[in-house]
């Protein structure tokens, strides 16, 4: 993928990191925040700016000045974006591997976690696509968090350590 910087961007890398950096972004990212319901963004937002480089947990990263930063921090702050103390930058359009400025606001570290929790409140199946409810949902606390564990899937998991513990 060879993408050059766009005319608009350059307020923050230099001409060594800045190919770095545009050259793991696609700009056909998409447009499926649109049917997400927590996305913060209308149709007029364009596509996502897709990340292809080095990812942790799904969200970009890069070294940029001999630093790993998260991609989408870069993405930010190349258009001139201003990242005040203390803040962290949400992904509007709730796709953590994109990069598009405009998709991208500063917040607090609790309004970030805030708005992540209220995603994951709102879904209706685990990742395997098992209905939560109240006869498949464990319900677990570690510490100040709570969180819902799919009986489907903890089965399937506890059978397979089983078989894999019998087997060695």
């Amino acid at each position: 993928m060879t993408n050059t910087t766009p005319d608009d961007a350059g307020w923050y890398l230099d001409e060594y990191d800045g190919p770095k950096f545009w050259e793991h972004v696609s700009m056909r990212g998409g447009t499926e925040y649109l049917n997400d319901p927590l996305a913060r963004l209308d149709k007029d937002a364009g596509e996502c700016w897709t990340w292809s480089g080095w990812e942790s947990n799904g969200y970009g990263r890069i070294n940029i000045f001999g630093k790993a930063t998260g991609a989408h921090v870069i993405g930010f702050l190349e258009y001139g974006g201003k990242i005040p103390k203390g803040y962290h930058i949400d992904h509007l359009c709730r796709n953590v591997s994109c990069v598009r400025y405009s998709h991208l606001e500063p917040v607090t570290r609790q309004e970030n976690v805030d708005r992540g929790l209220i995603g994951r409140a709102n879904k209706t199946h685990c990742p395997s696509n098992h209905e939560y409810t109240t006869e498949n949902t464990i319900i677990g606390k570690r510490g100040t968090q709570t969180f819902r564990v799919c009986r489907t899937c903890r089965k399937a998991y506890a059978a397979a350590a089983y078989l894999r513990r019998k087997a060695a």
